[in-house]
């Protein structure tokens, strides 16, 4: 009886404690990217909806980080934001950033701009993968979810 009751209490535990594992060091970094991107859209998307203040998303594409902010964020305030930035692993790099009606952006500080009406920047933010896998996340004016594609797109 009394092996009964720690084989349940090992299961209850391994069943909490093996999921968990997944999420640190057995993590896809193309995953791992995914969800942040997705649901920081989708959040975003809400927040300057809810608070009818522009929210920014803010890709750095020198240092391969990115952060959110609000368009009425101090300098302070944004350097706290930057602070506290998403940095990409290792094996991902963003390449680039493109609008429909303007040059692609290679290198320095891009914002994408998330306004109070539910419209968002359009945009495609390219990035590559162990140095040879190819994807992009398109972000359309109208629609909640950020779109992965499995190679490099252009308007």
């Amino acid at each position: 009886m009394e092996l009964m009751v720690v084989m349940l209490l090992m299961t209850i535990v391994m069943s909490v404690a093996v999921p968990r594992l997944g999420e640190g060091m057995l993590q896809n970094p193309q995953k791992h990217l995914n969800r942040w991107m997705v649901n920081t859209v989708r959040t975003l998307r809400a927040m300057a909806m809810e608070k009818q203040v522009i929210q920014l998303l803010v890709l750095d594409l020198d240092e391969q980080r990115m952060w959110v902010a609000d368009a009425q964020m101090d300098e302070m305030a944004m350097a706290a934001a930057a602070e506290k930035a998403f940095h990409l692993p290792d094996s991902i790099k963003f390449v680039g950033v493109a609008f429909p009606d303007a040059d692609r952006a290679t290198s320095g500080k891009v914002t994408l701009q998330f306004y109070p009406s539910g419209y968002a920047d359009q945009a495609l933010v390219h990035a590559q993968y162990a140095d040879n896998v190819r994807f992009s996340y398109k972000i359309e004016p109208l629609l909640p979810k950020v779109k992965r594609l499995e190679q490099w797109v252009t308007y």
